[in-house]
């Protein structure tokens, strides 16, 4: 979420400012969307940063550390930037380009973008210094520690089913219960036949498929 906050804020902005019909209305979104920002940008890393005191990797602790340095100043710029649209008269896209208050201005929004790439590769830098084995679990299924039976119904056609349930109607036991693997592992012992009964019947084979 910090990671894709901060990309998506970079791009909206430069969106904002080809889009809008003015200088005045592309700040007044921008400026919008990075009051919602600060929280994320404060927040996700204060988070992240108490989880991985347990951890106690260096080198993430001081990109944590850095980029809540950095989402404070960040704050404190913006801060100044949305005081100084306040106290001026006049639009500060209508200023001369030579005004100290225009300069200063965009001095301030300057380094307010500066700070956000920074924090941006940051959070860049914590998502790659995941361990690798950590990314890999977070993609791996839940065990499954499931009790499963074998049943059978009347054309000895063999399936499993959770040990703890009632059967589906048409299904009884065999007789062999354990892990998902295990019954597969029967049922492929047993099953050699894939032909229902029924079916081996007419053909006049009676050797069957199971015991």
């Amino acid at each position: 979420m910090w990671l894709g906050s901060a990309v998506f804020l970079m791009l909206a902005a430069s969106a904002a400012f080809r889009a809008a019909p003015d200088a005045t209305a592309a700040a007044d979104v921008v400026g919008a969307m990075l009051t919602r920002w600060h929280y994320i940008a404060l927040g996700a890393p204060l988070i992240l940063f108490a989880l991985e005191l347990r951890r106690a990797r260096q080198l993430v602790l001081i990109v944590l550390f850095a980029a809540i340095v950095l989402a404070t100043l960040q704050g404190l710029a913006d801060l100044r930037i949305r005081s100084i649209r306040r106290m001026s008269l006049t639009p500060i896209s209508e200023l001369d380009r030579q005004d100290p208050i225009r300069r200063r201005f965009g001095a301030l929004h300057g380094l307010s973008m500066m700070l956000l790439v920074l924090q941006t590769a940051a959070a860049i830098t914590v998502v790659a210094s995941k361990p690798r084995e950590d990314r890999a679990m977070s993609w791996e299924p839940p065990e499954d520690n499931t009790i499963y039976k074998v049943v059978v119904n009347h054309e000895e056609q063999y399936s499993i089913w959770p040990a703890d349930r009632e059967n589906a109607a048409g299904w009884n036991d065999y007789g062999f219960s354990g892990t998902k693997t295990d019954c597969l592992n029967k049922i492929k012992e047993i099953w050699t036949d894939m032909r229902p009964t029924s079916l081996r019947d007419k053909m006049g084979d009676t050797s069957g498929g199971g015991p």
